[in-house]
């Protein structure tokens, strides 16, 4: 028997919001994931949540033709779903309006209506260039490739214990496969974040398992700027997941539900979890000083063909909102948590 047929995974089924947190911080995994600490949820989490359900629906559901796109009055209906969605996922949550101010709240409800129009036209907007420029005869033509082939589609692994949700799967005029995963977020730049960018090998490695086919790119699909940013999908890519994923389990076997095993790793990114000291948590972590960098040059990371950025280098050069973290500056909800149904957490 090999050494890959002997392996086994950990006691817990694993996602990639789940191996992120890890590889973040392993104290965050244990007080999330084993310890099991009730968190605040934000204004954020509910409208990523609002804004991946609609978008399921457009294609799943209401349009699943071209003509039904023609003829449906796509905008007014993706209209009519915001405002009925956040008066029923938003609106009945008072308790929103103790973590943030009304001008917060309506901000944000104004946001999240613009980036679902902004959606529907970039939709129509690709629709009208493929005809234009004669990449397509026809938009019904068009739309085969700009419509996902599935959207939602859960893609999982019994053997390495670990399931996910790509957001759309879409196939070129070539029959190629593209995955894109869908984020509501602000963080943005000519780069992909190296949390970004292991959530994404990581679902193209389950959907080469799930489906027996490997995607030719898994991107991120930032719906704030209507921008997308790719990685080019091989073996080395499909390789590099798989390590992650055993890696993962092979840490959590070792250190098993024991909380003195699971570090601390002191970053910017502590002033925002709802796990630390600061915000009525039990994590004493000491949060690093700011330092000027001074005038050095520093080489960017590549992996498998794709320039990533780590969380420390991220963070050297941008702001990090607090939508990032999913949780806001506040005490540790120790009450029951509030059932809200799915609620996206990556």
């Amino acid at each position: 028997m090999s050494e890959e047929e002997k392996w086994e995974p950990s006691f817990m089924r694993l996602s990639p919001s789940k191996i992120d947190t890890y590889m973040k911080c392993p104290r965050e995994f244990y007080y999330k994931y084993i310890a099991k600490i009730p968190e605040k949820k934000t204004i954020h989490l509910f409208r990523g949540s609002l804004v991946h359900a609609i978008l399921e629906d457009l294609f799943k559901k209401q349009f699943k033709s071209f003509k039904s796109w023609e003829e449906g009055k796509p905008s007014e209906w993706m209209q009519e779903q915001f405002e009925t969605r956040w008066a029923s996922d938003i609106d009945t949550k008072g308790w929103l309006w103790e973590l943030h101010s009304d001008a917060e709240m309506a901000a944000m409800k104004v946001e999240t209506g613009e980036l679902l129009q902004n959606f529907v036209s970039s939709v129509n907007k690709k629709l009208n260039e493929m005809v234009e420029w004669k990449i397509y005869k026809s938009k019904w033509q068009a739309w085969n490739c700009v419509a996902p082939k599935y959207a939602e589609k859960w893609v999982k692994s019994h053997d390495y214990a670990i399931i996910g949700i790509v957001d759309a799967v879409c196939n070129d005029f070539d029959g190629g496969t593209t995955l894109l995963d869908y984020k509501t977020s602000k963080r943005y730049g000519p780069y992909l974040p190296e949390d970004y960018y292991r959530q994404l090998i990581i679902y193209a490695f389950l959907y080469t398992l799930e489906m027996g086919e490997m995607p030719k790119f898994v991107g991120v699909s930032y719906l704030r700027f209507d921008d997308t940013f790719y990685v080019k999908v091989n073996q080395g890519v499909l390789d590099e997941a798989k390590e992650l994923i055993k890696m993962v389990h092979d840490c959590l076997k070792e250190r098993m539900e024991v909380e003195e095993n699971y570090e601390q790793k002191p970053q910017n990114l502590c002033k925002w979890c709802s796990f630390y000291k600061g915000n009525g948590g039990t994590c004493d972590v000491q949060i690093p000083k700011w330092k000027p960098k001074g005038k050095t040059y520093k080489k960017s990371t590549v992996k498998s063909e794709n320039a990533v950025l780590s969380e420390e280098d991220f963070l050297a050069y941008a702001d990090v909102p607090e939508e990032e973290s999913g949780m806001i500056v506040g005490k540790v909800d120790e009450s029951k948590p509030v059932k809200t149904g799915v609620v996206y957490d990556d």
